[in-house]
């Protein structure tokens, strides 16, 4: 992972979206960590974390026992929480199971788990459990043959990076794709390769094994008591159907301590207009005497 501020700071654990890295607060936390201790991880399977075994597949409620790993490891008692995207999600599950262990949560450009477009009613289970298999042992099958893409130039891989985050959370900008790549990319012998785990490539298209029906989520959001933000993009992507989004935020809003904010912007926008999201950010903090 990657550290900002003073090592008696005030500590914050801060996770990446999707496909991602820790790269991704680059141009946020080095403004954001004045008086702080942020520690931005790699998620298991991006950057320079490592995957996991063969014949494993990952599921997003393991993200709870990574997080408790790492303030373990750093000897925290209690934190926040700062989390793009997926890790917003994930930065959900954690304040749900363990609030006494954090100070507030902060979600940039996501909703929560409950709207990620990715719940498993019952009617579902079938089909969703057969395709997740099916794909898992595809996947397995087509990198014995060949192990991992390999792009014969930085720019082909720039390039098919860019063109992912046009067809999929939105396009952007080639400094910002950079960043990315520092902890996203790595050079062999034959080229470039992405350092991420392909397996993660199979909750595109809605073919994790595991996942929870909404009203699972939705109790799980009714357990977050503690100061609350979410920051969402004005042109971020909205995975759900707004009677869902209405539900999620109905039950949020019964916390007082939650409140929502857009800026203008993209998915991305922590990473390519930081000072649209540092300001809402530190009146949320400065709100709640954090």
């Amino acid at each position: 992972g990657k550290e900002w501020g003073t090592p008696d700071g005030t500590p914050w654990l801060a996770a990446h979206g999707w496909l991602d890295n820790a790269g991704t607060f680059d141009t946020l936390l080095p403004h954001f960590a004045e008086n702080k201790r942020v520690v931005a991880i790699d998620y298991p399977g991006h950057g320079f974390s490592s995957h996991i075994p063969k014949g494993a597949t990952y599921h997003e409620f393991e993200s709870i026992g990574y997080f408790e790993r790492v303030v373990n490891y750093l000897r925290w008692d209690k934190f926040s929480f700062l989390g793009h995207s997926m890790g917003g999600d994930f930065g959900c599950h954690y304040a749900a199971v363990f609030p006494e262990k954090l100070n507030c949560l902060i979600m940039l450009d996501i909703l929560g788990p409950a709207v990620n477009g990715d719940t498993r009613d019952p009617e579902q289970v079938v089909d969703r459990t057969r395709r997740a298999i099916l794909g898992s042992l595809n996947l397995e099958r087509k990198f014995e043959n060949k192990p991992e893409k390999v792009y014969d130039s930085y720019e082909e891989a720039l390039d098919r990076l860019m063109q992912a985050s046009k067809a999929g959370n939105g396009e952007i900008p080639v400094e910002s794709a950079k960043i990315i790549l520092e902890r996203g990319l790595r050079r062999n012998s034959q080229g470039y390769s992405f350092t991420r785990d392909s397996r993660f490539l199979l909750w595109a298209n809605q073919s994790q094994l595991y996942g929870m029906p909404r009203s699972f989520h939705l109790e799980l959001a009714r357990k977050i008591k503690i100061p609350h933000l979410i920051v969402k993009g004005s042109s971020g992507p909205v995975y759900d159907a707004q009677e869902y989004i209405d539900q999620l935020l109905g039950i949020y809003k019964k916390n007082s301590y939650f409140d929502i904010q857009t800026v203008e912007g993209g998915h991305h926008v922590h990473l390519t207009n930081p000072e649209r999201v540092l300001p809402v950010i530190d009146d949320f903090i400065r709100n709640n005497k954090l």
